[in-house]
């Protein structure tokens, strides 16, 4: 089978992971991957925030949590407001991918891409990864986008369309269930 393929086929969300460090070449390959994701009118909109201090990583699930707790409505309140919550599930690498919706309209999708070219990349070298959403619910706190802003560098109008999650799994890489999906042909 396709290498390609193959990897594909074997990308899972890893939610426990290791302490080790991913080698920075290893992590600007998975950089260099999410920026060549096709993005609509090759606008180019993404930009990929990389934090790999494990003080900060703490920062920033301490800053969500509060994010999340002032957010009326917020969907992820009780899975975030957990004690036991940390936004990277321990990960040692942890990388935010935005837009700046005013260059795209296409904005969202784009960084999706992003995020599944990173995600197969990391399945090619033997990282895991895992996506989460939880950063985006809270794209109008001030509070935490001025924390993004000032502490992690984040470009000021960008919205967070999703995070990865990466290093190396504890133990195996989970097995892939059956697919749910269907498909219909018309030729």
């Amino acid at each position: 089978m396709n290498e390609v393929l193959q990897t594909i086929k074997k990308r899972r969300s890893v939610r426990k992971y290791q302490a080790k460090q991913i080698p920075a070449e290893e992590c600007e390959s998975l950089v260099e991957a999410g920026l060549y994701c096709p993005t609509g009118g090759n606008r180019q909109p993404v930009h990929i925030t990389v934090v790999r201090d494990g003080d900060l990583i703490a920062r920033l699930t301490l800053e969500l949590k509060a994010a999340v707790a002032r957010t009326p409505g917020n969907p992820y309140k009780k899975y975030v407001g957990a004690e036991s919550y940390t936004v990277n599930f321990g990960a040692p690498t942890f990388m935010i991918v935005s837009a700046n919706l005013a260059r795209a309209l296409t904005a969202e999708a784009d960084c999706a891409c992003a995020l599944e070219n990173i995600f197969l990349a990391a399945r090619s070298l033997g990282i895991g990864s895992c996506w989460i959403n939880q950063l985006g619910s809270v794209t109008a706190d001030a509070p935490f986008q001025e924390f993004l802003r000032k502490e992690l560098g984040f470009p000021a109008g960008n919205v967070v369309y999703g995070c990865a999650a990466l290093g190396y799994p504890e133990g195996d890489f989970p097995e892939a269930p059956p697919r749910k999906g269907s498909s219909n042909w018309v030729e």
